[in-house]
């Protein structure tokens, strides 16, 4: 079969690989129909997971049809239209007794975190969806079946994206009345500032550097307002905005690839809040700790007193500098990690039935999976006012 494949940081290639064969009786293979480029696969791409050996199959957001089942597996036949989230449970240990699915003890014995599809050794070394087969361990657990009346499109981004962008704004508490700043515009931004309106946030306030993503922001989501970070301090911005309140919810939906700031804006960040020289020049992979705290300590900076920091982005690396110190004196509390996406499959299934959530309009770009090189290309660099690439695997 064909797949997308890690060899080193920055670079991937199209390979043919033996197709997945079920180890255990509680698995199955499923026959991708669509898998998609997360912004968390830019960030395996770059070098900044540990424990990435050259060959890893990547990819976590896929859907498609049971190809094979284990002879355990009784939920699940052949022809079923199935879509996998990316945690990988086994629904029987006692994090997954606790809905826990991101921690999941047994599905994961190569590191501290539970599993997942793509993301190397430390999350189970499972291969991953961008291909055109995929291996799924405890099949009757986390997968859900898919009517013949919704897309591919209307539902991929239940495999992760929106459930993150949903978990993040209910763990904070998101309530009507709100005022919410969601820093980042990309996938996971855009539908945090679609489900912080949902929940019923009077203001949504969307922050980013590149103005076709604030356009798109505007666009997509009815009434959001917008700042360019490059030519405001957001931070400062949100207080004078709110008379000096604060947002009741920040959430960070950038993580650990942070872009830095231009250089005056830079200077003006570290001298008032790091004591820290600017580095301008730097890709924001050479240096992601930098470029991510000037992003947190601007969140922190727009959270009222008594307020919430949700962190939707991924961080896989150490934040150093982080501003523990303005945290405690305002009362803020954090919530964050890999959004527990099972636990709200059926709820937001429900509503995309019902029309009243979607996240299809976020796709910008269809590929074959032939093309993915194109994909990861347009999606890195932002070319082509890239928002988010689904792929198709040619079968």
């Amino acid at each position: 079969m064909k797949a997308v494949v890690y060899q080193k940081p920055y670079e991937i290639t199209l390979q043919n690989v033996p197709d997945p064969e079920i180890k255990d009786s509680r698995e199955m293979i499923v026959r991708v129909t669509t898998t998609c480029i997360c912004g968390s696969d830019l960030h395996l791409l770059h070098g900044l997971y540990p424990h990435m050996p050259g060959g890893t199959l990547i990819g976590h957001e896929f859907m498609g049809i049971v190809e094979e089942t284990g002879k355990n597996v009784k939920k699940w036949q052949k022809g079923d239209r199935v879509l996998v989230p990316f945690p990988i449970a086994c629904g029987e240990c006692e994090m997954c007794q606790a809905k826990l699915w991101t921690h999941c003890i047994r599905s994961n014995d190569k590191g501290e975190i539970g599993a997942a599809f793509g993301h190397g050794e430390s999350y189970g070394g499972y291969a991953g969806g961008q291909a055109e087969y995929v291996r799924v361990p405890y099949a009757d657990v986390s997968p859900i079946r898919i009517p013949d009346s919704l897309s591919d499109e209307q539902v991929i981004f239940l495999t992760d994206i929106l459930p993150t962008a949903y978990w993040i704004t209910d763990v904070c508490g998101v309530k009507p009345g709100d005022t919410v700043a969601v820093f980042g515009c990309g996938p996971v931004g855009l539908l945090a500032q679609r489900c912080a309106g949902f929940k019923g946030a009077e203001r949504v306030i969307a922050v980013d550097q590149i103005p076709y993503r604030l356009d798109y922001a505007k666009r997509i989501n009815s009434g959001v307002e917008t700042i360019n970070f490059q030519e405001l301090d957001p931070g400062e911005v949100i207080q004078e905005m709110t008379k000096g309140r604060g947002a009741n919810v920040v959430i960070d939906a950038v993580g650990l690839e942070a872009e830095p700031t231009n250089p005056l804006v830079a200077a003006t960040v570290y001298a008032k809040r790091m004591g820290a020289p600017p580095l301008p020049g730097l890709r924001p992979e050479d240096n992601p700790p930098v470029a991510s705290v000037s992003a947190i300590n601007w969140e922190v900076e727009a959270i009222r007193h008594g307020g919430t920091l949700g962190l939707a982005g991924a961080y896989g690396a150490k934040a150093h500098s982080f501003p523990i110190g303005d945290i405690f004196a305002k009362g803020i509390t954090i919530k964050g990690g890999q959004a527990l996406v099972q636990t709200y499959l059926k709820e937001l299934l429900g509503y995309i039935q019902k029309g009243k959530l979607r996240a299809d309009d976020i796709i910008t770009h269809r590929l074959s999976l032939n093309d993915a090189m194109d994909g990861y290309r347009k999606f890195g660099r932002r070319e082509d006012n890239c928002v988010k690439v689904i792929l198709h695997p040619n079968h």
